[in-house]
């Protein structure tokens, strides 16, 4: 009888540290989850459908860079202007400053650097200008999950500002011939059909 309480007492001990144990796996590897960029690209198309048909969302756009090819995340081209997007899907919390070459991001325990999207963004636009010619470009960092705990500057918002930003430039800068081309430049050519 003894033996038995024994036993019992020693395999509770090991399925409560098992338990435990899983719990903890469970709670470590839900911290580390990466983000799926998919859905907040389809929360991006419905944000910027809902702004209106002046509006054409543009979505890996190559072009010709400085050394080689720059593939820019999203371009809208409007009559307001043509905004270059740099879409960040990081979630977490995210420090620095705005000239600053590293930002930070925190998501839970863990700590990771972010290369300054600002940097990225331009390296954009002057692709876009190379191959475009001047234009009014208007550079916006995206962040579809991440916190920003600093001021970056007005053209880094989270993805919930994004029409409200766009709608504040409400001068026509762009006519329909010159907009036209610009789309025509940055669309992929299309195949013939056989």
């Amino acid at each position: 009888m003894m033996m038995e309480t024994l036993l019992t007492a020693y395999w509770i001990k090991i399925f409560a540290t098992l338990a435990i144990f899983i719990a903890l796996l469970v709670l470590f590897l839900r911290d580390t989850k990466k983000p799926t960029p998919g859905a907040d690209n389809e929360s991006l198309k419905a944000k910027i459908k809902k702004l209106g048909p002046e509006y054409t969302l543009l979505s890996g756009v190559v072009v010709p860079a400085l050394r080689g090819m720059s593939r820019i995340d999203h371009v809208i081209v409007s009559p307001y202007g043509i905004f270059v997007l740099t879409v960040v899907h990081e979630p977490g919390k995210v420090s620095g400053r705005e000239r600053d070459g590293e930002w930070q991001i925190k998501s839970g325990r863990r700590r990771d650097i972010l290369y300054n999207p600002l940097w990225e963004n331009r390296k954009w636009v002057n692709a876009l200008e190379d191959h475009l010619g001047p234009q009014p470009f208007i550079p916006v960092v995206v962040f579809t999950q991440a916190k920003l705990k600093n001021d970056f500057g007005k053209n880094v918002i989270p993805l919930s500002r994004l029409p409200g930003f766009i709608k504040k430039y409400d001068k026509s800068r762009l006519f329909t011939d010159k907009l036209e081309a610009v789309l025509e430049k940055l669309q992929p050519p299309r195949q013939e059909e056989p």
